[in-house]
């Protein structure tokens, strides 16, 4: 009788194991991932062959590596995860490329809702009236109509500005957006000088940040410049 109990235990164990397998598979293939991933090697089948080729690889091998869970009795290593993340990252950089667009206003409520999703302090409504009248240049960008970050240059327009306020919600991390919210502003002081003349765009990344502004094109010298900054309240 207590083997007949300790098999059926075992069983339903068994199929409780197997169900969650399924249930990890299926969290990581969601319908609206799967009709995104293919619309977007749709359109690359016209525009660019060759990268939607090498699109609906990373799209067999993103669902080969969700598949085998449900075979794998072992745990999948670190690095194994980290490749599958990298094929899901490139799959849906294929969306963002297409469905990200860029804007030259920021509004009080969207710069709000901004600092608010990564934790920043925040201000008050006619603090940030008076600071989005004085910048020299703003960038917002969205994706599918979604605010996804934003970005200013603050400065005198002539020989220093500052890069200020480059945010990414947390969702859309990692998938080239704060980059590409960089360069538009780059971009912006570049087309807005005289030729001859030259203009210093300084910034203070967060410790950890700096290979992401050098990814820009900005210089990173510690032995000979260093930061500092003082916030000021009342």
């Amino acid at each position: 009788l207590l083997d007949h109990q300790a098999s059926i235990k075992n069983e339903k164990l068994k199929a409780e194991l197997e169900q969650s397998r399924i249930s990890v598979m299926l969290s990581q293939i969601q319908p609206h991932f799967l009709y995104n991933s293919l619309t977007s090697v749709m359109d690359l089948c016209d525009k660019n062959p060759k990268q939607a080729k090498a699109a609906i690889a990373d799209f067999a091998d993103y669902l080969r590596g969700n598949l085998s869970t449900l075979k794998e009795q072992k745990l999948i290593s670190f690095k194994e995860e980290l490749e599958h993340i990298k094929k899901y990252l490139k799959l849906e950089k294929l969306r963002f490329k297409e469905n990200l667009k860029i804007e030259y206003n920021i509004t009080i409520s969207e710069f709000l809702e901004m600092v608010e999703s990564v934790g920043w302090n925040t201000y008050s409504k006619e603090q940030l009236d008076k600071a989005l009248k004085n910048t020299m240049y703003m960038v917002k960008a969205t994706v599918d109509g979604k605010l996804a970050g934003i970005g200013r240059v603050v400065g005198d327009y002539s020989i220093v500005c500052c890069l200020s306020d480059i945010c990414v919600k947390p969702e859309f991390q990692n998938l080239g957006i704060g980059l590409k919210i960089t360069k538009e502003l780059k971009r912006l002081i570049e087309e807005n000088i005289n030729n001859g003349d030259k203009i210093l765009i300084e910034l203070t990344p967060t410790a950890g940040n700096e290979p992401f502004y050098q990814k820009a094109g900005f210089k990173y010298k510690p032995e000979k410049i260093t930061g500092m900054y003082l916030w000021i309240k009342k």
